[in-house]
């Protein structure tokens, strides 16, 4: 949907797609008139698994499956030398940030954030590219605090940089705002150190991404991005970033992180501004997707009955994780949430039931494990690694539960179906020809 009414970057903007989310409505928002510049806002856009599957070219009922496939098939980007994103360009001086419409999401956010920037960089040793979504806390017209996650690939390739602090080299990075869908997804995929993002955004997308080489920096981006930054993270340089409201609807503290200095924006003539809404439902739905990928690849290996896997936004799509599996011994169910365990560490408690549980509906997984789940099918992993923003870490470490709510193989109960009855019914006799119950 599109508004063109006024609307304020400081929190109204936000305010009006919570308000969405209170009626049950997950739209993508257009919004043409913020803070009176020429700027439009597109924002919710990942708050609805049907966009998510449309993005990638599947049904909604299929999006795991074809997500997972796609992401298998690697598809080296193409580099094209004129992209839509450089039409027009700012160097140095003439960097403002403030030019752009950058939102204010939570009240007690420390300032207006970038959401929605896809951050690349690239190894020094290697060469290869790492792309992956990092909030940017405005500071001033050309500089930003960045949450440069200790678990993430990023920070792995900036301590390569600072440990050459004897030359003082910062690390180039550039960061692109509003991108095919898919680009979003790819980066945010649960991929082994040395693996491209962009050639998994290739897979998605069926063809290979074409990206361009920017204008300031050694680094390829998206060549039909909206807006692009480029510039760096110095060695040295930190300081204050946060509070803002996290993916788990809390506030994060104020940390002490690194400081980019942007040296150059690029854009479309009429660009569009991408905002994903900070602790919104498209924080947590675009975060979870990616996940189950690489959540998958290591639960099968366990368990060669495995169904489907599910973070539900109940876990803010990080945190919880249901299987779905055909058991064929016992011992299966706990063999599967350790492999959860060590392919995404953020996870910290793994729900396993049979594969005639729908694991897409919550009711049917607490059923489950009200029936079949007694304290002996449980176990706890004390103090294991997981998020520094988890609200219940403490120093990085959470303990973790795997339950097993799947039926013992030697129960001798059998489960109603409904659906016999069901079947037998004559609804019309009972109900009338169109029945408003």
């Amino acid at each position: 949907m599109e508004i063109d009414a006024p609307v304020s970057s400081v929190h109204e903007l936000t305010g009006a797609v919570y308000y969405l989310l209170q009626q049950k409505k997950n739209r993508a928002v257009m919004f043409n008139n913020v803070d009176g510049g020429s700027i439009p806002v597109l924002t919710n856009l990942f708050a609805d698994r049907m966009r998510l599957a449309l993005a990638i070219g599947a049904a909604e009922d299929e999006l795991n499956f074809v997500y997972r496939e796609k992401e298998s098939l690697r598809i080296v980007p193409e580099v094209i030398t004129a992209a839509p994103v450089q039409e027009v360009s700012l160097d140095d001086g003439s960097v403002d940030l403030f030019s752009l419409p950058v939102v204010s999401h939570n009240l007690k956010d420390k300032g207006p954030y970038i959401t929605a920037g896809i951050m690349t960089v690239k190894d020094p040793d290697t060469g290869v590219r790492n792309s992956g979504i990092y909030r940017l806390m405005i500071k001033d017209r050309n500089h930003t605090g960045i949450h440069l996650a200790e678990t993430s690939h990023a920070y792995y390739i900036y301590r390569k940089y600072m440990q050459r602090k004897q030359r003082k080299q910062p690390m180039p990075v550039a960061v692109t705002i509003g991108t095919h869908p898919a680009v979003y997804l790819s980066s945010l995929s649960l991929l082994g150190l040395g693996e491209d993002e962009f050639e998994v955004a290739g897979g998605l997308l069926g063809e290979a991404l074409k990206l361009v080489r920017c204008r300031t920096v050694d680094l390829e981006v998206p060549a039909y991005g909206e807006i692009c930054l480029e510039g760096e993270i110095g060695w040295n340089e930190r300081g204050p970033e946060g509070p803002i409201g996290e993916f788990h609807s809390l506030y994060s503290g104020e940390n002490n992180y690194p400081v980019l200095t942007v040296k150059s924006i690029s854009t479309r003539k009429e660009p569009i501004y991408l905002d994903i809404c900070s602790g919104g439902r498209e924080h947590q739905l675009m975060g979870g997707l990616p996940r189950t990928g690489m959540i998958y690849k290591a639960a099968k290996k366990a368990c060669a009955g495995l169904g489907d896997v599910y973070l539900p936004p109940s876990g803010f799509c990080r945190f919880s994780c249901y299987l779905s599996i055909k058991k064929i011994a016992e011992g299966e169910p706990a063999n599967a949430a350790a492999a959860v365990f060590g392919a995404d560490p953020i996870i910290r408690h793994v729900v396993v039931v049979d594969d005639d549980v729908n694991i897409f509906d919550e009711e049917s997984v607490l059923a489950a494990v009200n029936r079949n789940m007694s304290i002996d099918d449980c176990f706890i992993i004390p103090r294991a690694k997981g998020s520094p923003i988890d609200p219940v870490s403490r120093n990085g470490t959470v303990s973790k539960i795997g339950i097993d709510a799947t039926r013992s193989m030697d129960s001798k109960h059998s489960a109603i179906n409904y659906n016999d009855s069901i079947r037998e019914l004559d609804i019309e006799k009972l109900f009338g020809k169109n029945p408003n119950l």
